[in-house]
């Protein structure tokens, strides 16, 4: 199952980037492209801080911060991927945080581009980082399997 987990998110990292790159290329220039009246556009945006723009002032911490989340959640897939909500919860925000440290490394910044007016705009990795945080928690709430515990030693 732990190959599927790093496939899963190696394949949502492809779409993320795909997505940026088509992004850049076509609604940079125009700004923004109404797709459903105003409820939904395509609206190139960037952003150098995390959700929301928080900590927008300090890159470097969160470019940071986000590769040791990637690292952790790659060490710990193995452990954590035999259930498979559990699994998938650690694929989405694996490919999710992936996709924005990219960005962060490549640009100095996260290509947004999905434009709900109520809502800041956001990009495929937000949608997966979101999914996949929430999958995590009804995960804990539905007491999803631990890893295996290491059998205590009898005295």
């Amino acid at each position: 199952m732990t190959m599927v987990v790093y496939f899963t998110a190696a394949i949502l990292l492809v779409f993320d980037q795909v997505t940026k790159v088509a992004a850049d290329h076509w609604l940079r220039p125009i700004g923004s492209i109404p797709l459903a009246g105003s409820w939904i556009s395509l609206t190139w945006a960037t952003n150098t801080g995390g959700a929301f723009g928080v900590l927008a002032s300090s890159p470097r911490f969160l470019t940071v911060i986000s590769a040791i989340v990637a690292v952790g959640l790659v060490l710990m897939a193995p452990r954590l991927s035999d259930s498979r909500m559990l699994g998938m919860s650690v694929a989405l925000l694996l490919g999710g945080a992936l996709g924005n440290l990219m960005d962060r490394l490549r640009l100095g910044y996260v290509i947004d581009f999905i434009d709900l007016h109520f809502w800041p705009i956001f990009n495929i990795a937000d949608i997966a980082i979101t999914i996949g945080a929430g999958l995590l928690i009804i995960a804990m709430i539905l007491g999803h399997p631990h890893p295996p515990d290491h059998e205590q030693e009898s005295d």
